[in-house]
């Protein structure tokens, strides 16, 4: 694929941030949390996709502490922390060398990474203002990867329109972000009729699904909840970036990556 260069030095940027934030908040207690986790495993799939694995396994190489543990001995708590700390800089420290890489020696224009997918995904979402931000979420992961997507239309009939139907039939993967509509007696929510309408489509057209489900929605048409789901909460940062990680590990599980 190709991203222009501005595109890839915005998401060095913001793994070079993430670091800072996971450092800024370090303690022995929270070392190597959810947040450092997201920091790191991203940073080495970003890496892979831009370069190659090959690439990714010299920034760990890098970046590594060495451990000297002493049988039976005392641990040093302090010294741990200090560790801990160290290795973060270094992967901020490597992340800039990557950084100036770019922008010392790779042209304006764009930059090369791996190549564009030929398949092409159907992202069913909502098109309700509100929902944009989570839309974007995920569609901005496809756009990032360079990955070219068909989507509906807006529309208030009860059926489906027949271009948006033969979208769905003709697709190489079905996407579908469910959010949540109206509040259910009892508990839970709904999620738009018309996106379980587009998933029973593209099951009966036999397509390989993702499933991107707000949590608290209780009807998606009987998914496998292991396989094809991956569910968010659009109020968390946290459990949204989360979601886009194992979305993206999907899609390479698809083959679109």
């Amino acid at each position: 694929m190709r991203i222009s260069r501005q595109k890839v030095i915005s998401l060095l940027d913001e793994k070079i941030a993430q670091f800072e934030a996971v450092s800024a908040r370090a303690t022995y207690q929270n070392r190597y949390d959810e947040n450092y986790q997201l920091a790191y495993h991203g940073t080495e799939t970003l890496l892979t996709e831009l370069f190659s694995k090959e690439e990714a396994m010299e920034f760990r190489s890098n970046v590594s502490s060495v451990h000297f543990f002493v049988l039976g001995g005392a641990v040093d708590y302090r010294e741990e922390l200090r560790d801990y700390r160290e290795h973060i800089a270094k992967c901020m420290a490597q992340l800039k060398v990557y950084k100036e890489r770019i922008i010392n020696f790779w042209p304006a224009e764009e930059v090369e990474g791996t190549r564009k997918s030929a398949l092409v995904p159907f992202v069913s979402m909502s098109f309700d203002e509100s929902d944009r931000e989570i839309n974007e979420q995920f569609t901005d992961v496809l756009s990032a990867l360079r990955i070219d997507f068909e989507t509906g239309e807006r529309y208030s009939k009860e059926s489906i329109p027949d271009k948006v139907q033969s979208r769905i039939r003709s697709c190489d993967l079905f996407i579908v972000i469910f959010v949540k509509r109206d509040k259910i007696e009892g508990g839970g929510y709904t999620t738009p009729s018309w996106l379980l309408k587009e998933l029973g489509i593209a099951q009966g057209a036999r397509k390989s699904v993702i499933a991107l489900v707000e949590r608290g929605i209780k009807d998606i048409a009987g998914l496998d909840y292991e396989k094809q789901v991956i569910y968010f909460d659009r109020t968390d940062s946290k459990d949204l970036n989360k979601a886009s990680l194992v979305f993206l590990e999907a899609l390479k599980e698809h083959e679109l990556v």
